[in-house]
């Protein structure tokens, strides 16, 4: 039989993390890749954007994954490359009432801190042992198990083998983080509080929706390395643009996808600038949600049936402020605030706000003696889209809440300047990186699903593949990255059968 010519070995659907990730240990391997991306600049909601002189992220965001097992300590390593960034110490300071909470990497000092702050000395202690002991496992775990979840023999008997010793850990995939820390004796409601604060970020969940199992490396993720990228986010992503295109392979941006259908052996893609593309394969970094809009008969139904499961998410509500730099010397980058029920408002309905400050002195980002937040704030999307006439209001109305919220809590914003000051919902969201209904951040944990009830990387249809949040193992930057790797390993032997036949 006459093999199909190609244009390309794989083409991945979406320049986030996750594809950019895919991308490049494909191109490492010697493949011919085309990236295309919708936006104007590549990383997705990983990436930075300029506005009127100052470069801002997409979101508040936190960044880690750097550390021994982790997603992105191996991506520098199998690539040979090193990403820009700056270790920062501590890691965030969290706002409750009259508590500031200081979030330390060292495990001890943390401990310490959490025991000052909440009492029950002796629980405490044990419940982050398990939680950090958990964590190095699931780390450890999950780089080495590159077919999770299993969707066929050859998956289960490579789970199997790689993980004899570390089956202690699966009972807290049934056990929730609030069940694992009552069960050890910790009652304090206040601390109760803390922790849902703490996993919304990560887990997009409560403590008493989300398992232990995945719950640890979420409320431990401040005791490793946390980094901050001068000059923004995308700087990171831009090293492994260069590295893609220094290996032969092409992204364009300002061109998505328009349709993807399966011909014979082979893909042919349809840019939204109407050019065709042939592939052998083809990844989608793009939300499941979004798969049915791509794709056409059973594919489209594979997708519709997928995103049933997931039909509640969160958006974000988002602002970019530029002030003058009045804060203390040794206040941290990041900052959460607890907030009241009667703090909220009409599209506000999170218990917190999450603050991200550009590092003082990183003049790519603003001019000196100016400081730019990224603030982000959960919301529930339809609530946005449901608005007609009463949009802009309701829109300006939870910005000046947050800004209240701000110059109230945290310290030293009351006396800044503001000197810009924009938000955006997720109807901005969706405009800006194309995401159905404007959701970010992933899939909440649920106890509900199973384990092994997440959407696999690996579709019915041959040469088919997924990356990115709304697929195993889900949310933040190293969770898209380890996604980015599965992918890749899955590929690489179907792209290998290929060839032998």
């Amino acid at each position: 039989m006459k093999k199909q010519r190609t244009d390309f070995d794989v083409i991945l659907a979406g320049a986030g993390m996750g594809g950019m990730t895919a991308a490049s240990l494909l191109a490492n391997s010697g493949y011919k890749v085309l990236v295309l991306e919708k936006a104007h600049v590549t990383g997705g909601c990983s990436s930075s954007y300029y506005r009127k002189g100052y470069i801002f992220e997409s979101g508040a965001t936190t960044l880690i994954g750097f550390d021994e097992n982790q997603p992105l300590r191996m991506l520098e390593d199998t690539l040979g490359i090193s990403l820009p960034k700056e270790a920062i110490v501590p890691s965030m300071s969290v706002y409750m009432g009259n508590k500031t909470v200081t979030r330390w990497q060292g495990r001890d000092e943390w401990v310490d801190e959490v025991t000052g702050q909440f009492g029950e000395p002796a629980e405490q202690k044990a419940f982050w042992k398990l939680a950090f002991d958990i964590s190095e496992v699931v780390w450890k775990v999950s780089g080495r198990n590159n077919f999770f979840p299993p969707v066929d023999t050859y998956d289960w008997l490579q789970l199997l083998k790689n993980n004899p010793r570390d089956v202690w850990v699966l009972p807290y995939a049934l056990k929730s983080v609030k069940n694992t820390a009552t069960d050890i004796g910790i009652s304090n409601p206040e601390f109760f509080r803390f922790l849902d604060e703490q996993l919304i970020i990560s887990a997009q969940a409560d403590s008493v929706n989300t398992p232990f199992l995945f719950g640890a490396p979420a409320i431990t993720y401040t005791n490793y390395t946390n980094y901050y990228v001068p000059g923004g986010l995308h700087q990171m992503v831009k090293t492994l643009e260069d590295f893609l295109k220094e290996r032969g392979s092409e992204i364009h941006t300002k061109e998505g996808v328009k349709s993807i259908d399966r011909e014979g052996g082979g893909f042919n893609v349809i840019s939204t600038k109407g050019k065709a593309y042939t592939a052998k394969a083809v990844v989608s970094n793009i939300p499941v949600w979004n798969m049915p809009d791509y794709t056409a008969g059973r594919i489209a139904d594979y997708f519709r049936k997928e995103s049933a499961k997931y039909e509640e998410a969160w958006g974000a509500f988002t602002l970019g402020v530029v002030t003058d730099d009045v804060y203390d010397e040794e206040m941290t980058l990041h900052h959460q605030i607890h907030i009241s029920e009667t703090e909220k408002t009409a599209g506000l309905d999170s218990h917190s706000v999450f603050v991200s400050m550009s590092k003082r002195g990183d003049t790519a980002r603003a001019e000196e003696g100016t400081r730019v937040l990224n603030i982000s704030t959960h919301t529930k999307p339809e609530f946005w889209f449901e608005q007609n006439g009463d949009y802009e209001s309701l829109k300006l109305n939870v910005q000046n809440r947050i800004i209240a919220i701000l110059k109230e809590k945290l310290p030293g914003f009351d006396r800044a300047e503001i000197k810009l000051c924009f938000s955006a919902t997720p109807v901005s969201w969706s405009n800006w990186v194309y995401r159905k209904k404007g959701r970010v951040g992933g899939i909440p944990q649920s106890m509900s699903r199973s384990l092994l009830d997440w959407t696999p990387n690996k579709t019915p249809f041959p040469g088919l593949y997924l990356c990115g949040d709304t697929v195993f193992p889900g949310q933040g930057i190293p969770g898209v990255t380890l996604s980015g790797f599965n992918v890749y390993y899955r590929l690489e032997k179907y792209l290998k059968n290929l060839s032998n036949h």
